[in-house]
């Protein structure tokens, strides 16, 4: 039996997409109270036909920003479940449309990663986008983004992050009000959330290095049909440069990064459209850590792949 955790925020005025899919599992499932009580809320469970168990853990403000006030709840109540994943919606002042998004946690700047687990990454990516061609969502998007993590930019500490001791996921759909509000999109994403242990099979694992926030080639990569591929981590160009991932100092934050995917790292792919310092660094740490270095035009035929080197 496998364990997963999905948190939540059901408040309309803060979170029109955690209250959806919360809506449509307890719709679906009729999920039974689990006896904890989070803020008030009775957290729900329910047990799959496989004999896999989820729980739902409803939260009165964004999991996701204060670590500070549910750590110790998710660690003393979670820690033997094999993913996490919080629901959340996705925007911002240039944040694209009409997208159903998973991604990895960390945060890039100052070299702090949760506990990845590409796997189950990939599960979920490959059933919102199954679940989107189902729905007929046509004009909606199947995307993983940067590594990220929103508690960054509310002032949490961004130590916090490893303080977790399952890996985690970050589930969202984006970016309009009226997107958000969509209740085809949150059924999509509250039937992917289900859908975490359907494959077992381990997939070619990458460690993205640059490129943008959305990235096209990466999240293509991540849904494509002909060999399973995933990410363990996928750090931006912006930040790389940013967080000056050069020197000693980024071949130690790249060898952290790459220590917290779980089941280890098949390749390293990188956008070179990095400053000379940081592309330097990347090669060096493909050296160091004897796994292939390809550039990411090679995800448009994974076929293709050499994967010793």
């Amino acid at each position: 039996m496998k364990r997963a955790v999905y948190f939540f925020c059901p408040r309309p005025e803060l979170d029109t997409v955690a209250t959806h899919v919360l809506d449509h599992l307890r719709r679906r499932l009729s999920p039974q109270p689990s006896g904890l009580v989070v803020d008030g809320m009775p957290a729900l469970f329910y047990v799959d036909a496989a004999g896999n168990r989820f729980d739902f853990v409803s939260c009165a403000y964004y999991f996701s920003h204060r670590y500070e006030t549910y750590l110790d709840m998710a660690n003393v109540h979670f820690k033997d479940c094999d993913i996490a994943g919080y629901v959340n919606w996705h925007g911002g002042a240039n944040a694209p449309d009409k997208v159903l998004t998973v991604h990895s946690i960390g945060d890039v700047m100052t070299g702090k990663f949760a506990p990845s687990n590409p796997l189950y990454l990939r599960n979920l990516a490959v059933a919102l986008e199954r679940g989107r061609a189902a729905a007929g969502l046509d004009d909606f998007t199947t995307h993983t983004e940067a590594t990220h993590w929103s508690g960054a930019i509310h002032g949490s500490d961004t130590a916090l992050i490893e303080q977790l001791q399952v890996p985690i996921v970050d589930i969202e759909i984006g970016s309009a009000p009226e997107t958000l509000a969509d209740l085809r999109a949150a059924a999509v994403l509250a039937d992917a959330l289900l859908a975490v242990f359907d494959d077992d099979r381990r997939p070619k694992t990458l460690l993205c290095l640059g490129g943008i926030h959305f990235d096209s080639t990466y999240s293509a990569a991540l849904i494509q049909p002909a060999l399973p591929l995933s990410i363990g981590h996928f750090l931006p160009t912006i930040w790389l440069v940013n967080g000056d991932y050069s020197g000693e100092r980024g071949l130690a934050l790249l060898q952290h990064a790459l220590d917290t995917v779980i089941g280890g790292v098949d390749a390293i792919v990188f956008n070179d459209n990095m400053k000379k310092p940081v592309k330097d660094c990347v090669r060096a740490f493909a050296e160091q850590s004897g796994l292939p270095l390809l550039k990411h035009r090679r995800l448009h035929a994974p076929l293709e792949i050499d994967w010793t080197g």
